[in-house]
């Protein structure tokens, strides 16, 4: 229902359970870790910095403690909570260059843990390490994170993960200026997502824009993008479309081609302007 303020109430009810009955940790540690991190993702939804800043340190201090209780699959559900969360902090404000700068240390223990992991969640960690590069203007690496995911065939993983790392690798590429195959690219994506028939209108608009890209002359690129983002707009409080949005932030990718800004600045506006309010 995306209703991010009801989950971060009742997720913080859930937490604060755990700190009145901290014997209960030791019995249902799973819960425990769960309860974190459904905290963590509202607070990340509802784009409370300060609050997600204090619940991600809390949990690393609690999950590092030698009192934690610890088995293999507690180990890796708290690698994956910590360090998924660790990533998102930086796109709550765009600061995508900072964030880089975990991905090499993340990456190589994501490597460790690949055989206690599902498939979905590792091709997690590789979209969102293509989605900071992307933010961070840095579209050749996040197309190489983006070819891990659609070259994988696993039918264990959700296909809403490779529609959206399909499309956002038509934007890498048209970025990138490497549209001497993005015809092919267009046909191989919109037959994947014809073939698992449940296409977003949000999906079908930005491969009809990317499609029609190369018949539009470079004057009457910034009217085009104008025309796609009041489209897009309208999707925005729609039930089932802004789902998208929480994948990809398409939107602020407009406002940067509109604005002639680049993403991460973009993002960090609509941040502090939030803030402010």
């Amino acid at each position: 229902m995306q209703d991010f303020l009801n989950c971060y109430k009742y997720a913080l009810k859930w937490v604060e359970l755990f700190k009145d009955y901290p014997n209960m940790v030791q019995l249902n540690p799973v819960f425990f870790l769960k309860g974190h991190n459904y905290l963590l993702e509202a607070l990340f939804y509802i784009q409370n910095k300060k609050k997600f800043q204090e619940a991600l340190i809390n949990f690393q201090i609690i999950t590092s403690e030698k009192a934690f209780p610890k088995d293999e699959n507690l180990e890796a559900l708290t690698f994956l909570y910590l360090n998924l969360n660790s990533i998102n902090l930086y796109f709550i404000d765009g600061s995508f260059d900072d964030g880089l700068k975990i991905i090499p240390k993340i990456e190589k223990e994501l490597n460790e843990y690949l055989d206690r992991l599902d498939i979905h969640h590792t091709m997690i960690f590789y979209y969102k390490f293509a989605s900071m590069h992307f933010g961070a203007g840095n579209n050749k690496e996040c197309i190489f994170y983006l070819s891990k995911i659609i070259d994988n065939k696993s039918l264990l993983m959700r296909e809403d993960l490779q529609c959206f790392a399909r499309v956002l690798n038509l934007v890498a590429h048209y970025e990138a200026g490497l549209d001497y195959h993005i015809e092919k690219l267009l046909r191989s994506t919109y037959k994947f997502l014809l073939k698992i028939n449940d296409l977003y209108e949000v999906q079908k608009e930005m491969i009809k824009f990317i499609r029609g890209l190369q018949d539009i002359y470079p004057q009457d690129i910034k009217s085009s993008f104008v025309k796609l983002y009041h489209t897009l707009m309208a999707y925005e409080e729609h039930p089932y479309e802004r789902r998208a949005f929480l994948y990809l932030d398409i939107i602020s990718w407009l406002e940067s081609k509109i604005e002639d800004k680049p993403v991460h600045q973009i993002i960090r506006e609509k941040y502090l302007a939030k803030s402010l309010a």
